[in-house]
């Protein structure tokens, strides 16, 4: 039997690797997306950035309307408190780095926990155990409850 190439098929030719191409982009995105996990990871890298950034409209993202927001020294603040606070005047964090954070999702809602290493602008770097509880709403993951303890070394 003979295999012979026609006009036609080659003119397919492009067609058919287009449609391979795109097939295989689909299936290794449905393998590496994205779950719920990586996505309250994400607010929490976010509000933490726009901390260090002063960037209101980050915070006014990743903060929840509803957010109580308890620092280790045992002061409270609203997202509105805590937006004022941190954006104005002289930088307040260099970084914060987390240590061992674990989240456990529960439907729509998400609890993070774990140490976080912070840097402020001013002083010595601090160790905290933190508790933060995120909300999902529209699809955007926001912390809504936050709460710390210092960890003395």
């Amino acid at each position: 039997m003979d295999l012979w190439v026609t006009p036609l098929d080659i003119e397919r030719l492009p067609i058919l690797m287009a449609r391979f191409f795109l097939i295989t982009i689909a299936i290794a995105a449905c393998a590496f997306a994205a779950g719920p996990a990586d996505a309250v990871r994400e607010a929490a890298l976010g509000w933490r950035q726009a901390a260090v950034k002063q960037d209101k409209a980050a915070l006014s993202r990743f903060l929840s309307d509803e957010l109580v927001y308890t620092h280790g020294g045992g002061k409270t603040q609203s997202k509105a408190e805590y937006i004022a606070d941190v954006t104005n005047g002289r930088p307040h964090y260099e970084a914060f780095t987390d240590r061992g954070t674990k989240i456990r999702l529960y439907g729509h809602t998400a609890v993070l926990t774990g140490l976080v290493e912070v840097k402020p602008a001013r002083g010595e770097t601090y160790r905290v155990h933190t508790l933060e509880v995120y909300t999902e709403k529209d699809g955007q993951w926001q912390l809504a409850q936050k709460e710390s303890v210092h960890i003395t070394p």
